[in-house]
């Protein structure tokens, strides 16, 4: 019987402009025929019964139908578009339903689409999942209609709304992430090897060292807090995730889980290669414009040192399975200090990797959120600017509109008697938002350390005052911005983009 991949149905997007692949089973030796909208193409399938064709590239379109025949089997899908696809990768904060967002009753009392599309790719951590669980909320294409668009990605929704207003064309959205996975569950575990990464391996083959699978796997399946499949009404992500929990509901909250919580399961989802295997290579090679990646938070917690260096071989990953320079568009992790048993200490090390990474990987582009962060929650209810702060770097730099998309970023520092005057790039229209501004922290050579707060804006330039300092003309030694686990930046370009974190040392 004639199959495709899951991610073929109706009211699919394509993305336009790029020759479209599609692929999936039927009989070996069997001769497959696909038409659509005019264009017929055969593939014969293979021994193992796997088949795989390109359409030609196509034009931007609506209400096509896509008709795949082998002998006498016949699947036909309808209410297809032809625009822009999106994988929207990484962790919970992708994952993050619009259902939980901070201006989700706004939307959906307003906004109702078929320009704007998403398909889900259930979360499997082991191949036979699909038919142990019942994805009923995901494996399929939803439009963006008041039932459906509880289940979108936050982030992606907000993505795709902004690309679609400005480039006036359908826009797809593939869902492929899980919350609390590490960058190395998404990548093949070989390229771990000989890295920085490989300490990921070295913490899984010591956590299944004299391990009984079978019996690991049985409890595995078994354990409720395992199955996924009912996101949206679950209890914990209702309270800890939609809502948010105070401190002191943290605290008992993690008492409880300490007691109860087989952790196990969740150290297996999170396996070097786990999800790269049972989710992505699912949705590769769908033909896609790129990616929007928010994840980091979970390396933070192990080993954070190590992210530039694996994260850089993931997108090389990434990219090699689909064939494709994929552009990645990647959200700096917002502030944040404390989330149950989760601890922001180690973020701004992730940050630094990340801006590494946009700065030495060609084609990534990183937006950043540190005015968004939430210090007892590790999931930022507002998703909207995310959202369209990743737009702007697709509008800019992937669709070539001539706007300011990238963060205000400290080019140069000068410093005299009490003042320090910091040189910004990105930083049309820069202002601070407020009376006085925050995040800064300053060092003068004779050891004090001063919470600078006093400061003006200049063109493009920023000019801290001191007057705190106990030594009159002291100079300064460094400044720090955005360098805590938890802060607010206040400072933007005319964009609405908050400044980058620096350091910067005399």
């Amino acid at each position: 019987m004639i199959k495709t991949a899951m991610i073929f149905g109706n009211r699919m997007i394509l993305q336009r402009e790029k020759p479209i692949a599609v692929w999936g089973t039927a009989e070996p030796h069997s001769e497959v025929k696909i038409s659509f909208d005019g264009n017929e193409v055969r593939a014969r399938a293979e021994d193992s019964g796997e088949w795989k064709v390109f359409l030609p590239a196509h034009t931007a379109a609506r209400n096509l139908t896509m008709t795949i025949t082998s002998g006498e089997d016949k699947v036909v899908y309808s209410d297809i578009s032809v625009g822009e696809v999106w994988i929207a990768g990484g962790q919970s904060n992708m994952e993050f339903y619009l259902g939980f967002e901070k201006h989700f009753e706004e939307v959906a009392a307003s906004f109702e689409s078929t320009d704007i599309r998403f398909f889900d790719y259930p979360e499997t951590a082991y191949e036979e999942e699909l038919n142990d669980r019942n994805y009923v909320h995901e494996g399929f294409w939803r439009n963006s209609t008041k039932e459906d668009l509880p289940y979108f990605s936050a982030a992606g929704f907000y993505f795709a709304r902004r690309l679609r207003e400005e480039i006036d064309v359908p826009v797809g959205i593939v869902g492929c992430n899980w919350g609390g996975t590490t960058a190395s569950a998404w990548m093949d575990p070989e390229r771990l090897k000989g890295t920085e990464g490989e300490v990921w391996l070295s913490d899984y083959e010591e956590f299944s060292k004299g391990l009984d699978m079978d019996a690991f796997m049985e409890s595995y399946r078994q354990n409720p807090l395992t199955d996924t499949t009912e996101r949206l009404t679950d209890p914990f992500n209702i309270a800890g995730v939609k809502i948010g929990l105070t401190r002191e509901e943290q605290v008992e909250a993690l008492k409880q889980m300490q007691d109860a919580e087989d952790i196990s399961g969740f150290v297996f989802i999170g396996r070097p290669g786990g999800l790269y295997s049972t989710m992505l290579k699912k949705v590769a090679p769908y033909t896609t414009r790129g990616v929007i990646w928010y994840q980091g938070e979970s390396d933070g917690d192990v080993h954070p040192g190590a992210y530039a260096d694996v994260f850089t071989r993931m997108i090389k990953n990434w990219r090699d399975l689909w064939q494709d320079d994929l552009p990645f568009l990647f959200v700096q992790l917002a502030p944040f200090r404390e989330w149950l048993h989760v601890k922001g200490d180690n973020y701004g090390i992730v940050r630094e990797c990340q801006e590494t990474v946009s700065k030495t990987v060609p084609g990534t582009f990183m937006t950043t959120t540190g005015d968004v962060g939430m210090e007892w929650d590790i999931h930022p209810k507002n998703k909207k600017a995310v959202g369209e702060r990743l737009a702007l770097l697709a509008l800019g730099h992937v669709y070539g509109k001539d706007i300011l998309c990238d963060p205000p970023e400290m080019e140069s520092v000068s410093s005299c008697e009490g003042k320090a005057v910091i040189s910004f790039r990105n930083a049309d229209g820069l202002h601070i938002d407020g009376d006085s501004v925050n995040a800064f922290q300053v060092e003068t050579e004779d050891g004090q350390i001063i919470n600078a707060d006093e400061g003006r804006v200049d063109g493009d330039k920023l000019i801290l005052s001191l007057p705190n300092l106990q030594i009159p003309n002291v100079k300064i030694n460094s400044i720090r911005f955005a360098q805590e686990p938890y802060y607010e930046v206040n400072l933007y370009n005319a964009a609405g983009i908050p400044a980058k974190p620096f350091k910067w040392k005399k």
